[in-house]
């Protein structure tokens, strides 16, 4: 009977001391994967579109179409204006360009990249104003306007970055390889990030060192950078895949359209509504995406 009774105990010192499983989602610190959800896509309507750039301001987009060749000097290239629905508000707002590409907003001054040129569209008007003069081999590409006052353009053929600084456009950065293509750029206080379409890599370039640095590798033919407001990326490739990239550097493919032949041009995205804006190139629409986290 006394062995009975210290077993009886010992049970119940037991079960009072084990302690339930947490299986509360509170407990749970497991990143949820990022995708895409697609909200919008517009009409045919656009020729052979590049770049999308928002305006918040006018709460507005602005997409470049090259209307055909990316590198010729036809002189049928346009930008049209679109409301944040999808819908295209002027097909042909400004003429006058061959082939343009990246865009980027300084004030009331549009800046586009076109072959051999930075061309400088003044908003209001909706006329061009100026243009800068790169080398006949550029193949300018992609924009960023920067806080410091400057306008800096991406040159695919010969892997530079120009700078426009008090109306001069100049050369600041040049890559090791002539097979690097730079393409997109996006600016920021201490460096600028950039992705390439040859060597298929994101790297960072420190206004302190300017030592390009790599964040990661394997970006296809790297075409667009979207700043994400808190140290994640966005980055396209112009063959059809958008990746996500955290700020470890680690990637994530959000959207794969390369089997139905779909291009994934240089991209915008709004911090504010969380959506990304993704021209399609050769299918001659927009297409808006939500990125859900």
């Amino acid at each position: 009977m006394k062995n009975a009774f210290f077993f009886l105990v010992a049970v119940i010192l037991l079960s009072c001391n084990t302690k339930p499983k947490n299986n509360s989602k509170a407990g749970n610190t497991e990143k949820s994967t990022p995708k895409l959800e697609l909200i919008w896509e517009s009409d045919t309507l656009l020729r052979t579109p590049e770049s999308v750039l928002l305006d918040t301001k006018n709460n507005i987009l602005y997409v470049s179409n090259i209307n055909s060749n990316p590198w010729e000097k036809d002189g049928n290239g346009f930008i049209s204006k679109m409301d944040k629905e999808g819908n295209i508000t002027e097909l042909k707002w400004v003429e006058g360009l061959s082939a343009p590409k990246g865009m980027g907003l300084q004030g009331n001054q549009l800046f586009v990249a076109d072959i051999d040129e930075l061309v400088q569209i003044d908003v209001e008007s909706a006329s061009i104003a100026a243009r800068y003069p790169a080398t006949a081999d550029a193949q300018l590409n992609d924009v960023t306007v920067g806080d410091d006052g400057n306008v800096y353009v991406s040159a695919s053929g010969t892997s530079k970055i120009y700078k426009l600084e008090k109306g001069i456009l100049a050369p600041v950065f040049e890559g090791k390889k002539g097979d690097e293509r730079f393409n997109g750029l996006y600016w920021e206080k201490d460096r600028m990030m950039l992705v390439t379409s040859g060597s298929s890599q994101f790297l960072a370039i420190p206004w302190l060192t300017m030592e390009a640095k790599l964040i990661s590798e394997n970006m296809g033919a790297g075409d667009a950078v979207c700043g994400l407001g808190d140290g994640n990326y966005i980055t396209t490739s112009w063959s059809g895949t958008i990746f996500y990239v955290d700020s470890e550097g680690k990637v994530t493919t959000l959207l794969d359209t390369q089997e139905q032949e779909e291009n994934t041009a240089d991209a915008a995205y709004s911090v504010k509504d969380q959506v990304l804006y993704v021209p399609t190139f050769f299918k001659n629409q927009v297409k808006a995406y939500r990125l859900i986290r």
